[in-house]
C-alpha cells in the first residue's frame, strides 16, 4: 500500500515536471508579421544567450523600401536574473534606456526612460496578487497608459488604452488553450511594458483567437465593428503557434496580418 502511494506521488511529480518542461520547450527566435493589405513587413529577431534574451533586432519594411522604426535592444540583468534595464542603440548618438526599480516580489514597479542620460519619462506599474501587471501609467504622458483585466485563467481579457493623442479604447480578447508563443522568453514582458504591441500580449499562458475593440464616443465606449477580428492558428508539435492569421470580419475575411514564428526547441 505504501509502495503504491509513493508510486502515485512520483507519477504526479513527474507529470508536473513534464508539463513545465513542455511549457517552455520552445523559445522564440524570429517573429515576422506581414500586412498583405499595405504590403508591409515587421521583423523581430531575438538573440538568446544562456537561455534568456540578450538582444532584440526589430524593424519594418514597407513596399520593399529601406527599414523603418528600427530598434536594436539589449537586455541587462541583475544578480537575481531579473531584467533590470533595456537599452536601444538603433541610433548611436541617441541611446535610449529604460531602467527599473523593483518591489519585494521582484516586480518592476517604476521604470525610468532616458535618452543619453536625460530623463524623458517615468512609467509606474501596478500588479495583482498573481504578479501580473494591471496598470501601466506614463507620468509625463509621453508613453503608454494601460489598464489590464485578466480572466480566471490569467489571460489579459480586457485592455484599456489611453495614450496621449489617441482615442481611448478597450480591447476584449478570447484565447485558445495552447502555449503563448512568448512563453519561452518571459523577459520580453519587461519590453512590452515600455513598448507594447497592440496585436500580441506576452502576459497569460495562451494565444488570442478573437478581438473586439470599443472606442470612447463622447460619453461611452461603443464597439468599432470594423476592428473586430478572429484568428486562425497553426501549431508545432510542442503546442506553440507556427503561423497566426488575423482576419478582419468586416472585409469578407480579409487577412490583415499574417505572422510566422521560428523557435529554438528542446
Amino acid at each position: 500500500m505504501k509502495g503504491s502511494f509513493y508510486l502515485l506521488i512520483f507519477s504526479v511529480v513527474m507529470s508536473s515536471c513534464k508539463k513545465n518542461e513542455d511549457f517552455a520547450a520552445c523559445q522564440l527566435e524570429k517573429f515576422i508579421q506581414e500586412n498583405p493589405i499595405n504590403r508591409s513587413f515587421h521583423y523581430d529577431n531575438i538573440t538568446l544567450k544562456n537561455g534568456r534574451i540578450e538582444k532584440l533586432l526589430s524593424f519594418d519594411i514597407n513596399v520593399n523600401k529601406d527599414t523603418l522604426n528600427k530598434a536594436i535592444i539589449f537586455f541587462e540583468y541583475n544578480s537575481k536574473g531579473q531584467v533590470k534595464a533595456v537599452r536601444d542603440e538603433a541610433n548611436p548618438t541617441r541611446i535610449k534606456r529604460f531602467d527599473a526599480s523593483f518591489d519585494n516580489s521582484g516586480n518592476a514597479t517604476k521604470i525610468i526612460q532616458t535618452t543619453n542620460g536625460n530623463i524623458e519619462d517615468e512609467i509606474a506599474v501596478q500588479y495583482n496578487a498573481k504578479n501580473l501587471p494591471t496598470e501601466i501609467t506614463s507620468r509625463y504622458l509621453l508613453g503608454i497608459n494601460r489598464n489590464i483585466e485578466y480572466d480566471n485563467k490569467g489571460n489579459p481579457q480586457l485592455i484599456f488604452r489611453s495614450d496621449l493623442g489617441s482615442t481611448p479604447s478597450i480591447t476584449e480578447h478570447t484565447f485558445d488553450e495552447m502555449h503563448n508563443f512568448f512563453s519561452g522568453i518571459p523577459e520580453i514582458k519587461f519590453y512590452w511594458i515600455v513598448r507594447p504591441l497592440n496585436t500580441f500580449v506576452p502576459f497569460g499562458d495562451h494565444n488570442i483567437v478573437s478581438s473586439k475593440v470599443y472606442l470612447f464616443d463622447k460619453t461611452e465606449f461603443k464597439e468599432s465593428v470594423s476592428q473586430r477580428t478572429k484568428r486562425e492558428l497553426v501549431y508545432n508539435q510542442n503546442g506553440f503557434p507556427e503561423t497566426i492569421k488575423i482576419i478582419r470580419e468586416d472585409l469578407s475575411s480579409t487577412i490583415s496580418n499574417l505572422s510566422t514564428f521560428s523557435y529554438q526547441c528542446r
